[in-house]
């Protein structure tokens, strides 16, 4: 998009609205997520019309059309997003509220992650993601009351193109269906037909102009319909995700050991443990260092998104739990360590391709996690992200969030 004139920022800036130079490349990046979808679809097709049950994919391909679906529609919310926000507001176009900013960005920045375990299931027949990952909730809507109109103009638009979207691959499945799995199917239907049904009863409520009481009924109407469709997509990609646990019903499974894989406690959770994240060979002497117990509590206070943090340490997890990964050791077979910054996570070494957060990881590569930080109170942003690279022996950072990173 072209660069906003002096004017729109002064409006911009008077309404407390942010820059979206940041989304517009989410947007275009996402682009790919098309394509992709496109590709999986006829591969699907292809399985189907050869006499390949619907029921009987292989795991990989469910993996792969399940989270192209995901990609496709987190996209659509927020392209829709952005561009209802553009129609409503053209004086300020390249420039968002920050609800609208907030909302956006959180599904954009999923869009990557789906984006990459499709395509790694689409090239890796041995690709697997830990039981329990799908089907996945929608990400959380932004708290604001009311909801804007833009907003909720956006999500009709979006709960469409998601619709007609599961209608077809739908459509698709049922015609394929062998008469074996008509039991399964029925299952299946009788789930659609639930997230269809609240499409359209929010759709027959919607009104461009409602007053202010019927748009917080419709909104409310909207978002269930959303959040229906979005885990219906996930069940007709991939039919046998009827047979996992979804998110927050209960405790996935280990692919192995048969133990259950309980999350990491987030600050407030009992058991929760600040050094969770730390590498164990280590712990007990950081623990004993006075600088490195302080900047790990002040990881924790100053984390915005303490759950994404554990979330990026739970994918490791259960990469390790998998043997997707392992501890990384140097040529004597000694463990490397653990990373120069908080929270002082172990090296490991990827055994098989990964997908980490947004971040590919290929086999034999080496990784750990860093969650930082230093800077905040000075204005700089939170470091969390999966770090790959050859790891040499470095001096412990404490990671001042009052002082510039070193590199700036």
């Amino acid at each position: 998009m072209e660069t906003p004139g002096i004017w729109a920022r002064m409006r911009a800036f008077t309404r407390g609205e942010r820059d979206a130079q940041t989304l517009y490349a989410y947007r275009q990046a996402g682009a790919a997520v098309h394509p992709l979808l496109d590709a999986a679809e006829r591969r699907r097709f292809d399985l189907l019309v050869g006499g390949v049950s619907p029921f009987a994919l292989k795991r990989h391909v469910g993996l792969e059309l399940a989270c192209a679906w995901n990609a496709f529609a987190l996209q659509a919310l927020g392209d829709k997003m952005l561009a209802a926000d553009e129609t409503a507001d053209p004086g300020t176009v390249g420039f968002v509220p920050p609800v609208t900013f907030d909302q956006v960005e959180g599904y954009y920045q999923q869009v990557q992650r789906w984006l990459g375990h499709a395509s790694q299931a689409a090239h890796d027949p041995d690709f697997d993601l830990p039981r329990g990952t799908l089907p996945a909730a929608l990400p959380a809507w932004s708290p604001v009351e009311p909801c804007p109109r833009p907003h909720l103009e956006a999500m009709m638009a979006a709960l469409e193109a998601m619709r007609l979207h599961a209608e077809a691959a739908m459509h698709g499945l049922e015609q394929a269906t062998p008469t074996s799995d008509h039991a399964r199917l029925a299952k299946l239907r009788g789930q659609f037909a639930e997230a269809m049904s609240k499409a359209q009863y929010a759709a027959v409520m919607y009104r461009p102009n409602a007053s202010a009481e019927l748009h917080e009924q419709i909104e409310t109407q909207a978002k269930g319909a959303i959040e229906a469709l979005y885990r219906a997509g996930q069940l007709i990609s991939y039919p046998a995700l009827m047979n996992e646990r979804p998110p927050g019903t209960g405790t996935p499974k280990r692919p192995r050991g048969g133990g259950p894989f309980p999350h990491t406690p987030l600050p407030g959770e009992k058991s929760f443990d600040p050094w969770a994240m730390t590498d164990p060979d280590s712990t007990a002497s950081l623990k004993r260092n006075q600088n490195a117990a302080r900047v790990i509590g002040e990881m924790w206070a100053l984390d915005p998104d303490p759950a994404a943090s554990v979330a990026l340490w739970d994918e490791i997890r259960r990469a390790v739990d998998t043997g997707g990964a392992a501890i990384a050791r140097n040529s004597s077979g000694k463990p490397v360590g653990f990373y120069f910054c908080t929270p002082y996570c172990a090296i490991y070494e990827a055994k098989r391709p990964l997908t980490l957060g947004d971040t590919a990881v290929a086999p034999g590569e080496r990784f750990t996690l860093e969650c930082a930080a230093e800077g905040v109170r000075v204005g700089y942003p939170f470091t969390r992200e999966i770090v790959t690279g050859t790891f040499q022996s470095a001096a412990i950072d404490y990671c001042d969030p009052d002082q510039p990173p070193p590199h700036e």
